[in-house]
């Protein structure tokens, strides 16, 4: 190699340099477009969330025993202003998971209470639900189209609904797999069964009751630690879910034969932790946790391809150890996000946090 093929001219060298700069500059962006807000109870461990119809963001204190509300335009960044928190009639209840139902009633479920509660906002009033299954440790919440209210039982295999009218819960036995997360279609009602990993209890399947006959089948997620996790059904009624330990997003295609075929979407590295995700309403982007990396994600499918990672792209959060748990968007498209911490260890946090595209 001769002495030109070693050096650089200074169009090079500016060039390079350009290069170097503009993508410090975006790096730098990313970095900038998260906020954090802290909630007034410190080492509160925020979970569920969910925005109502006023633009309010409601979210659950797993550890803080408390339910909370965040008002965006009386917010601001590294405080707790704009925060306030209504508690639990019963202590150690320890809301978990959240969901506003259409008529802006709060709803959460108490994963030590073993009750289903209602906030209404109006009033601040906090009424109960006892779950006829003692222990049965509620998950997840989703209301279908007739405004019920349906939620998983995590330890009891069951899937449960709460008719809000009458307070009355039904329970449906399904087959063992510790249901975690639900959507309901017009048919069934569709859960993630992905185990006890943290006590290396896995299960790798995609459950459905039929609305109509109680029939329960369930769809085997390859590999066996595969770990089914969140779900969330798309505003074109396309089911999405998490595979925690396989590092996936994915989709069910309904195009050919039953059963549907899995799509799956690679999130590169190890051990990421997909934890909960949500899609845009153009069905172009999907959001989604990487509880285990400190990290929001997001999937790009004008650009995605089935199998690979092309597409993917994270944004790390500045507190270290966030654990961010679950996510939802605004009207705007920003993502919002609970830090939870691993409050199973005795690691909390208290952050909501905010990502602007």
């Amino acid at each position: 190699m001769n002495k030109t093929d070693k050096t650089f001219s200074l169009t090079d060298k500016f060039f390079i340099g350009l290069v170097v700069s503009i993508a410090l500059i975006s790096n730098k962006a990313n970095a900038e477009s998260i906020s954090e807000y802290i909630t007034p109870t410190i080492n509160s461990s925020p979970a569920g969330l969910d925005f109502d119809s006023e633009g309010n963001l409601w979210f659950a204190e797993i550890n803080g025993n408390k339910i909370g509300k965040l008002t965006p335009s009386q917010a601001k960044p590294g405080t707790s202003q704009g925060i306030v928190e209504y508690e639990l009639p019963h202590p150690n209840s320890k809301p978990q998971y959240l969901m506003v139902s259409s008529d802006n009633t709060i709803w959460f479920s108490e994963i030590e209470g073993n009750r289903i509660g209602r906030l209404n906002p109006a009033s601040n009033k906090i009424q109960e639900y006892e779950i006829p299954t003692p222990n049965s440790e509620p998950h997840n919440l989703f209301e279908s189209k007739d405004g019920m209210i349906w939620f998983t039982e995590f330890e009891a295999n069951k899937i449960g609904r709460l008719d809000p009218k009458t307070g009355t819960i039904l329970e449906f036995p399904v087959k063992e797999g510790h249901p975690h997360d639900l959507v309901v279609d017009n048919k069934y009602v569709w859960y993630t069964q992905g185990g006890k990993f943290w006590a290396r209890k896995f299960a790798n399947k995609i459950g459905y009751l039929q609305l109509n006959s109680n029939k329960v089948e369930e769809i085997l997620i390859p590999p066996v630690k595969s770990v089914p996790h969140g779900m969330f059904l798309s505003s074109e009624n396309v089911i999405w879910f998490t595979q925690f330990f396989a590092n996936k997003i994915s989709r069910l295609d309904f195009s050919k034969k039953s059963p549907p075929k899995v799509v799956n979407y690679h999130v590169p590295g190890k051990r990421m932790g997909v934890h909960d995700l949500v899609v845009d309403n153009n069905q172009q982007l999907v959001w989604f946790v990487a509880n285990h990396k400190d990290s929001i994600g997001r999937l790009d499918l004008t650009k995605a391809e089935p199998g690979t990672s092309k597409g993917v792209q994270l944004f790390s959060l500045p507190t270290k150890g966030a654990h961010p748990s679950n996510l939802v968007l605004d009207k705007e498209g920003n993502v919002w996000f609970t830090e939870m911490g691993m409050y199973f260890r005795g690691k909390y946090q208290n952050k909501i946090g905010k990502l602007v595209p």
